[in-house]
């Protein structure tokens, strides 16, 4: 069986997770606060992270269109798609992981809280593994794509 298709599924139920999970935090422990505001009062490497993400994901999104109608450069582009999904979802899960580490340190330093108190914190993190996730599954969907096409 094929990677790729294994992957893409994957990537696909991950961001499903992180995404829905993301969106009930907001729903409920933030009403009216939007994904926007969240990115703004996050923290510098958040913000970081999610830009490189998202830079990611336009870099996957323009080397599957031009693979797509360019069919002598599908191998190399194939090769590419990879690597820019590894790298979004690694940098989404990094970006997560350090979220969690700050939200966790802060726990440590103040003592027990109640969830509505660190909420924001763990939907921060999960807005930055969301948009990696989401290169991931832009970059992996496009590689099995051109992988179909040659």
């Amino acid at each position: 069986m094929k990677r790729a298709p294994v992957l893409l599924i994957l990537a696909a139920v991950a961001f499903a997770a992180s995404a829905g999970t993301f969106a009930w935090l907001m729903g409920r422990y933030l009403p009216g606060y939007p994904a926007a505001a969240m990115f703004m009062d996050a923290s510098v490497i958040a913000k970081l992270a999610i830009m490189l993400a998202q830079m990611l994901t336009f870099l996957a999104l323009v080397l599957g269109v031009i693979g797509l109608f360019v069919r002598s450069a599908a191998t190399i582009f194939r090769l590419l798609l990879m690597l820019i999904a590894a790298a979004s979802a690694g940098l989404g899960l990094l970006a997560a992981l350090y979220g969690w580490m700050n939200i966790q340190a802060a726990i440590r330093a103040v003592g027990p809280v109640s969830f509505e108190v660190t909420a924001p914190g763990y939907a921060e993190t999960l807005l930055a593994l969301s948009v990696g996730l989401f290169g991931a599954l832009v970059a992996l969907g496009f590689h099995a794509l051109l992988g179909r096409r040659a």
